[in-house]
C-alpha cells in the first residue's frame, strides 16, 4: 500500500511542480487579465468533466479496488454514455463562450473542450491506482508534462502568440493516455464481460445519479467565486486568485494520494476496527501536513511568488495561507466522502453537497462585494469547513462526529 503510496505522490508532484512552473511562464508572460480569462475556460470546463463522469470516477474506483474484472466490464461498457454526456455538455460550454466572451477565452475553451475529452476517456489511471501499478500513471505524466513543458518554453522563449499557448493544455492529458491505453491492451488480460452494455449503464445512470449533484454542487461552490471575481471585480483579480488557489493546494497532492491509497485498502477491508484505525491515521497525516505547508508558506511563500510569478501576482501572498487552511479541510472532507461513499450514503451527499451549492453563492457574491479577492479566499475556508464538519454530522447515528473526536483521542 505505501509502496503504491509513493508512486501516486510522485505522480501527483510531477502534476502539480510541473504545472506550475509551466503555469507561471506562462501567467509571467501574459500577465493577470490574460491569465484570468485563462482560467475562465478551464473553471467551466471542470462542469463539462463532472457530468461527463457522471459519478463515474468514485463508483468505478470503489469497483474496481473490490473487483477488477468487474470494475474494468463497467468502466468499458459505460464509455459511450460518458461521450454522450461530454457531447451535450461541451456543445453547451462552447456555444456560450462563442457568444458571450472574447475570442481568446473561446479558443482556450475549445483546446480545454479537447483536453477535458480525453480525462474523460481515461478509466486507465483509475485502474491503475487500485491495482496498485501508479508507478505506470507517474511515468506517463511525467512524459505528457515534459512535452507540455518544453512548448511552453518555447512559446514564451520566441514570444509566441498567446493563443498557441492552447498546444500545451492539450498535450498534457493526450499523452498520458495514450500511453496508458496502449500499456492497458498489452499488459492487461482482462476483457469486458459479454453482457449487455445496457445493464451497465443502466447501473451507472442509477447509482450515478445520486452522486452527480453531489459533484456538480462541489464544483459550483469551488469555481463560483472565481467566476464571481471575473464579473464583479476584473479578469487580472481572478488570475492572482488563481495563483493563490494553485499555490494554497499545491501541497494536497501529498495527502490525496495517501488517502487514495487508503481507501484502495478500506474499500476492501470487513474488520470494523481495522477500518477505523486506517481513517483515524489518514486524518492524522493529513492535519500534519497542513501545518508543514503553513509554516513552509509563511517563510518562503513571498519569494516563491516573486520568483515563479513576478511582482504582479503578489497580492496573492496575503490570501494563500486562508486558502491553505482551507484545503486542509477540503482534504479531510475527502476522506468523508470516501467512507460515505462507502457505506453506499449517495443520497446524503447529494444532499448535503447541493445545500453547500446554495450556501456558497450567495455567501461568495456577498464577501466579494465586502472583502474583494480576499472575500473569495474567506468564502473557500468558510464552505470546506462547515462541509467537513457540521454538514457532515447528520450521517447514519453520527460516524463522522465521532470519527473527529476520534482523532484527538491518544490511543
Amino acid at each position: 500500500m505505501y509502496s503504491n503510496a509513493i508512486w501516486i505522490m510522485l505522480e501527483k508532484s510531477v502534476n502539480i511542480i510541473g504545472l506550475i512552473y509551466i503555469n507561471s511562464l506562462m501567467a509571467k508572460y501574459i500577465g493577470p487579465d490574460n491569465f484570468g480569462k485563462i482560467n475562465i475556460a478551464t473553471s467551466v470546463f471542470l462542469f463539462v468533466q463532472t457530468l461527463a463522469w457522471f459519478g463515474g470516477q468514485s463508483i468505478i474506483f470503489k469497483r474496481m479496488s473490490e473487483n477488477a474484472r468487474s470494475g474494468v466490464a463497467l468502466a468499458m461498457r459505460t464509455q459511450n454514455q460518458r461521450r454522450f454526456f461530454f457531447l451535450l455538455s461541451s456543445g453547451a460550454v462552447l456555444l456560450y463562450l462563442y457568444f458571450f466572451t472574447d475570442p481568446l477565452v473561446f479558443l482556450f475553451g475549445v483546446a480545454n473542450c479537447i483536453a477535458t475529452y480525453f480525462i474523460v476517456m481515461d478509466f486507465f489511471s483509475i485502474y491503475n491506482n487500485t491495482q496498485l501499478k501508479s508507478k505506470i500513471n507517474t511515468l506517463t505524466n511525467v512524459a505528457g508534462l515534459s512535452v507540455a513543458l518544453l512548448i511552453r518554453f518555447c512559446i514564451t522563449h520566441f514570444k509566441l502568440p498567446v493563443y498557441t499557448f492552447t498546444i500545451p493544455i492539450v498535450v498534457i492529458p493526450l499523452l498520458p493516455y495514450l500511453m496508458r491505453l496502449v500499456y492497458f491492451h498489452y499488459s492487461t488480460q482482462i476483457k469486458a464481460s459479454s453482457r449487455g452494455g445496457g445493464v451497465y449503464n443502466r447501473y451507472m445512470l442509477s447509482t450515478g445519479g445520486a452522486l452527480i449533484l453531489s459533484s456538480l454542487s462541489a464544483d459550483i461552490y469551488t469555481q463560483i467565486s472565481g467566476i464571481f471575481l471575473a464579473n464583479i471585480l476584473s479578469y487580472a483579480d481572478l488570475g492572482i486568485y488563481s495563483v493563490a488557489l494553485t499555490l494554497g493546494g499545491a501541497w494536497s497532492f501529498v495527502v490525496l494520494a495517501l488517502i487514495t491509497s487508503f481507501f484502495s485498502k478500506i474499500y476492501g477491508e470487513k474488520e470494523p476496527l481495522t477500518i477505523e484505525k486506517l481513517l483515524i491515521k489518514i486524518n492524522r497525516i493529513v492535519i500534519l501536513f497542513s501545518l508543514i505547508a503553513l509554516g513552509g508558506f509563511w517563510l518562503l511563500g513571498e519569494w516563491v511568488i516573486h520568483l515563479l510569478y513576478g511582482d504582479q501576482y503578489l497580492a496573492a501572498v496575503t490570501i494563500t495561507p486562508i486558502i491553505i487552511v482551507g484545503t486542509m479541510f477540503s482534504s479531510l472532507g475527502t476522506i468523508c466522502y470516501r467512507y460515505m461513499i462507502k457505506e453506499s450514503g449517495y443520497g446524503y451527499l447529494a444532499k448535503k453537497m447541493f445545500l453547500c451549492c446554495l450556501l456558497t453563492v450567495p455567501l461568495s457574491w456577498l464577501m466579494i462585494h465586502a472583502f474583494g479577492i480576499k472575500g473569495a479566499a474567506y468564502c473557500f475556508l468558510a464552505v470546506e469547513l462547515l462541509s467537513c464538519t457540521f454538514l457532515n454530522y447528520f450521517f447514519r447515528d453520527k460516524t463522522i462526529f465521532k470519527m473527529h473526536l476520534s482523532i484527538f483521542k491518544m490511543r
